[in-house]
């Protein structure tokens, strides 16, 4: 078998600058996740080690975590509408709020992902009751019971992010993970389920719980068959990135998929590669950075997405 992503079965300083982090005192803990994060990225910088790579903030309260962190999913709408994951009222992303991790935020029903701001993001409660705090808007049901049993089955993650992507959506029909066929593949490896049914629109807890299920204690993605594909992440930055990043990954899929004849035979990465790869290129850390020239572009080319 050829080897494949599965194995079995409130800033506040210049919140649009990520790199510039609030000037307070902090625990060793967050010393300790910082120079985690710095050996992960794998960056070269001056002698004297003063030229670093930007890094996740570090809060001095809950409440300046839950600014920043509602701008990042803001800005996640307008990056997918860029990307073209926009249909309809299809497509949800949802946040665990800092402040209550029983709640999270997610985008109103009816909301272009290209218009949405901050001031728009939705608070709801374990029920999908619409809360104070947040923009009083209704939500997608659908979209609620997907996330809500996600953010209940795994508490290691705070983010998770479904759209109707083409490519996600065309691939999801053969019910099968990606092959490692390519490096950029690799940030899949052992890290992608498939949800292996259809079992229409999902409207009920117990396909959702079904769905959480399927990513199991340890993956960050999944293939939902004939549907499209989830990614989750403990920042919306990574799942948002690993989102572009499958899309693309089930677009080159296809592609070679295409180009098979004889002579031109697909060459598969080895698992012992694969996985010494994924550790390097598909970490969090890495995932986040990955998405910080995107979150750049949008807060330059609109500002208001933070209001």
């Amino acid at each position: 078998m050829a080897p494949s992503a599965l194995t079995t079965t409130e800033t506040t300083t210049e919140p649009s600058l990520p790199h510039k982090n609030p000037q307070v005192s902090f625990p060793v803990q967050a010393e300790d996740e910082t120079a985690k994060f710095l050996s992960e990225v794998n960056f070269l910088g001056d002698k004297e080690g003063k030229v670093v790579v930007r890094s996740p903030p570090r809060f001095s309260s809950k409440e300046e975590e839950q600014k920043y962190q509602k701008q990042h999913l803001a800005a996640v709408f307008r990056v997918f509408a860029k990307q073209g994951f926009d249909e309809g009222v299809s497509g949800h992303v949802s946040l665990r709020d800092p402040v209550n991790p029983e709640h999270f935020w997610i985008n109103p029903l009816s909301t272009h992902f290209a218009q949405i701001r901050v001031s728009d993001l939705v608070l709801v409660n374990q029920r999908g009751e619409v809360q104070p705090g947040g923009a009083q808007s209704t939500i997608n049901a659908p979209a609620f019971a997907i996330h809500s049993e996600i953010h209940k089955a795994r508490p290691d993650l705070n983010a998770a992010c479904h759209a109707h992507s083409v490519h996600g959506k065309a691939f999801s029909c053969f019910g099968r993970p990606i092959e490692m066929l390519f490096q950029d593949a690799v940030r899949f490896y052992n890290d992608l389920a498939v949800y292996p049914r259809y079992g229409g629109t999902v409207l009920s807890a117990e396909e959702g719980a079904r769905i959480a299920r399927a990513l199991g204690p340890t993956k960050r993605n999944v293939i939902l068959q004939n549907h499209g594909m989830i990614t989750c992440g403990r920042t919306v930055d990574e799942a948002a990135f690993l989102f572009i990043a499958l899309d693309r990954c089930c677009h080159a899929q296809m592609l070679a998929n295409a180009a098979v004849c004889a002579g031109f035979e697909k060459q598969y990465i080895r698992d012992e590669q694969a996985e010494f790869t994924h550790r390097k290129s598909g970490n969090s850390s890495k995932m986040w950075l990955g998405f910080q020239p995107y979150y750049d572009q949008v807060v330059q080319e609109d500002p208001s997405v933070l209001d």
